[in-house]
């Protein structure tokens, strides 16, 4: 029949040979499936490396000036006298200088509890001027109490936790 042999070895081959080439290769699905996998991987690893820049920028930029204001904070806090954080001081700083700064204190319902705002004017490299930055701190320095308002505190402590204890509050 039209001279194509079905029956001999040669036609076999040619049968066999047909069905392997129709095996080979990756269907449309799969090659569409490996290009959302290969593009959501890009994606992650872009965001995931721009973040790391972004972090180590950040870190870079305000490290020398958190060491300036950790020191200052040192200077002013280590202070034992009230009248010396009153007066305030002069600090220079690593990198940005001289640094001035003050503090203004006040009680707070708990004895020996101060609210502390450190007042810091320091060189803004930036803007190349001075600026004024202002912390709140909670400190406990039993040695700026004065002792009659720190038992009078203690008594009022005592009676609230004693009225809550009891459910009057």
């Amino acid at each position: 029949m039209d001279g194509v042999p079905t029956n001999g070895s040669r036609g076999r081959r040619m049968r066999v040979r047909a069905k392997r080439n129709s095996n080979r290769g990756f269907t449309i699905i799969e090659v569409m499936l490996a290009l959302a996998l290969f593009g959501v991987a890009v994606t992650t690893f872009t965001v995931a490396y721009l973040n790391i820049i972004n972090a180590i920028a950040a870190i870079q930029v305000d490290q020398a000036y958190e060491q300036d204001m950790s020191m200052i904070r040192l200077d002013a806090f280590s202070s034992v006298l009230v009248e010396d954080l009153e007066e305030g001081g002069k600090v220079f700083t690593g990198s940005h200088g001289e640094a001035y700064w003050r503090v203004e204190y006040e009680n707070t319902l708990v004895a020996d509890l101060f609210r502390v705002s450190l007042l810091v004017e320091i060189f803004d490299k930036e803007k190349d001027e001075m600026k004024e930055v202002e912390e709140v701190h909670y400190l406990t320095r039993p040695t700026w109490s004065d002792p009659v308002e720190r038992a009078e505190l203690r008594a009022e402590t005592r009676d609230r936790l004693l009225a809550k204890q009891s459910g009057l509050e």
